[in-house]
Parts: C-alpha cells; sequence; structure tokens
C-alpha cells in the first residue's frame, strides 16, 4: 500500500489517511476499518431487514387481533340483543298472562251476572205459572 498522509488527518488525527489500494484504486480510509465499515453497513442493512420483517409481522398479526375483536364486539351486541329479546318476550308473555286473567275475571263476572239473571227468571217463571194455575184454578171453579 501507498500511502500519503494528509496534513489535516495528522493534525486532527482522525485515522483518515489517502491511500492506494491493490486494486490502485484511491482510498481514504485505513482498509481494515474501510472493510469494518463495509461489514457494519451490511449488519445495519441486515437488521433494518429483520426489523422490518418483524414490524410486518406485527402489522400482520395485530389486523388479525382487531378484526377477532371486531368479531367479539358484534357477537356481544348480538348476545345482548338476544337477552334483551328474551328478557322482553318474558315480559311480553308475563302481560299477556295478566290480561287472560283479567279478561277470564271479567267473563266470569258476566257470567255470574247471566246465571243470576236467569235464575231470577226462572223464578219469575214459576211464579207466573203458580199465578196462571192459581188464576185458572179459581176461574174454572
Amino acid at each position: 500500500f501507498f500511502s500519503l498522509y494528509s496534513p489535516r488527518t495528522m493534525a486532527d488525527n482522525d485515522d483518515r489517511i489517502v491511500m492506494f489500494d491493490e486494486d490502485c484504486q484511491l482510498r481514504i480510509y485505513d482498509p481494515e476499518k474501510f472493510s469494518e465499515a463495509v461489514d457494519l453497513q451490511r449488519c445495519a442493512t441486515q437488521f433494518n431487514e429483520k426489523l422490518q420483517q418483524f414490524k410486518d409481522m406485527i402489522q400482520n398479526h395485530m389486523s388479525v387481533v382487531q378484526a377477532q375483536g371486531r368479531k367479539i364486539e358484534n357477537e356481544k351486541l348480538r348476545a345482548i340483543g338476544m337477552r334483551n329479546k328474551v328478557e322482553g318476550e318474558a315480559e311480553a308473555r308475563k302481560r299477556k298472562a295478566r290480561d287472560l286473567q283479567q279478561a277470564i275475571k271479567e267473563k266470569q263476572i258476566e257470567l255470574d251476572r247471566y246465571i243470576a239473571e236467569y235464575n231470577s227468571i226462572l223464578k219469575l217463571e214459576g211464579e207466573q205459572k203458580q199465578l196462571i194455575d192459581k188464576l185458572s184454578y179459581t176461574s174454572s171453579t
């Protein structure tokens, strides 16, 4: 290697030198340090690629988890709606049973009134028959 030290490099002591490598190309850094820098750059690139893959994988998992969360929320809402419907149906049945019981009571009262009226009419009919029989007996004698 042919090396030329720049005056600035010597004064600053930052390990930069001007040199020619084995392919006769002009280099500013020491070949070992340049090789380490290239390796470091390659490792950093690989790390960034793996990091991006990891990020993509996490995003995919998050989208799946979010989709499952939406499905769970929809099922929760559906279950709540069904529970409310069932509770409402039970209330509707109780209301219907009360209404039917009330209707039965009203019909029973009406029936009792009709029975009392019928008995009263039968009694009146019996009295009228007796009166007719009595009047018929007295008029024939």
